[in-house]
């Protein structure tokens, strides 16, 4: 017979205020991506099509590039794309963009 793996507990909300608590952080962690999404989009125009958001982790964001060319002028661009994408928040966020 195998022991009995201990069970997490999960949280007992009352209000809709602890609910609400709860999820405040990721709704805002959300808002922010799709904020940074729109805003790449809006800022690289046609080159979203080589320059894909792949992930962003302690404000690095991470850019796939699908092309050799395309990798080149994100080099060249990315100090300016970093603080452009900066104005759309209210502290800078985006310290870095690695390119993968």
């Amino acid at each position: 017979m195998m022991p009995q793996q201990p069970q997490s507990k999960k949280p007992t909300w009352h209000t809709s205020a602890e609910v609400t608590n709860h999820f405040r952080g990721m709704g805002r962690q959300i808002n922010r991506l799709m904020i940074l999404e729109h805003a790449w989009n809006g800022l690289v125009g046609k080159k979203s099509a080589f320059w894909v958001l792949n992930a962003v982790q302690g404000g690095t964001l991470f850019v796939k590039v699908k092309i050799a060319v395309a990798r080149n002028e994100l080099i060249g661009r990315r100090r300016q794309l970093i603080k452009d994408l900066n104005k759309y928040f209210d502290t800078p966020w985006i310290k870095h963009i690695e390119i993968q």
